[in-house]
């Protein structure tokens, strides 16, 4: 049912159109300190990039947080979450329970707020179901398999670090943002500060997907997807505000075969340099190549 053919790599740029705001931890409390900082490296990454070393307090963008945020828009825009809102809302409904109106919606909210756990779809087998207890009353037939995606942290590009330096000062990678809260009836301001990834800042990152089944190479697909519905939403926090807008650039897409990795075969490019866009509208080819390993 499941045999590892091999793997597809997919490697990007990522660039900040506006400011991003990826929180971090606080450890510290300093009077005027930012109330949002964002997160850090917390020292130097040796030969990060294949010849520089990244410096401790340059910021990043997690892979949790890439990843989660794209599951999010494609549950969304695949209609998992209206189908949990029914599936929770039946239960609530069919119980014995006797609860208030209030304490029923909480409860579905609670149950729909949640990443899908079917196994049964799409999004479950390329992200993970997150809960192996629902594939208790999977048949062996319907058994997702192992998640296919990895997504890795994203740091950002040597060139990045050195223009955003030349405008902020040396060792300054981020900008601070003031906001203020005004009071409708006084016009009271209650300001507060926001640290953000300036916007313009270029990361590199990479993405794996392993293929261990003949639908992978359309399940493949659905990465592409959720990055370009993440291109029209947001990435970290305050993006009702104007922070978190991203663009993929540069994607290349390396198809990896299981034989490369004994070094019995050589990698092969699937795209050098593309957008989105040419990825989605051209998809054909590249699934065609994929189906080819499981033809075999």
């Amino acid at each position: 049912m499941f045999s590892y053919k091999g793997t597809v790599i997919i490697k990007y740029k990522l660039k900040a159109i506006t400011g991003i705001r990826v929180g971090g931890s606080k450890e510290n409390f300093e009077i005027g300190g930012l109330d949002n900082p964002v997160i850090k490296t917390l020292g130097v990454i040796e030969n990060y990039d294949g010849k520089n070393n990244l410096p401790e307090g340059a910021p990043y963008i997690p892979g949790s947080s890439l990843k989660g945020k794209m599951r999010s828009l494609l549950e969304w825009a695949k209609g998992r979450v209206d189908r949990m809102i029914k599936e929770a809302t039946n239960n609530v409904k069919n119980g014995n329970e006797r609860a208030e109106d209030n304490a029923k919606n909480e409860k579905i909210v609670e149950k729909a707020g949640r990443a899908c756990v079917c196994g049964e779809c799409e999004i479950c087998k390329v992200f993970g179901t997150g809960d192996a207890k629902t594939l208790d009353i999977l048949p062996l037939e319907k058994l997702p398999g192992p998640p296919r995606l990895r997504v890795f942290d994203a740091y950002p590009t040597w060139e990045s670090l050195e223009q955003i330096q030349r405008y902020l000062g040396e060792r300054v990678f981020t900008e601070v943002k003031t906001e203020n809260a005004i009071n409708r009836l006084t016009s009271k301001a209650n300001p507060r500060k926001v640290e953000r990834v300036p916007a313009g800042m270029v990361f590199f990152g990479e993405m794996v997907f392993h293929l261990f089944a003949k639908q992978d190479p359309e399940l493949l697909r659905v990465v592409f997807e959720g990055m370009r519905l993440l291109e029209d939403d947001y990435l970290g926090g305050y993006g009702s505000r104007g922070s978190g807008k991203v663009r993929f650039e540069n994607i290349e897409v390396i198809l990896r075969p299981k034989k490369y990795y004994f070094g019995e075969e050589e990698e092969k490019p699937l795209t050098q340099n593309s957008t989105l866009q040419e990825i989605l509208k051209d998809y054909q080819k590249i699934k065609q190549k994929l189906d080819a390993l499981f033809n075999a």
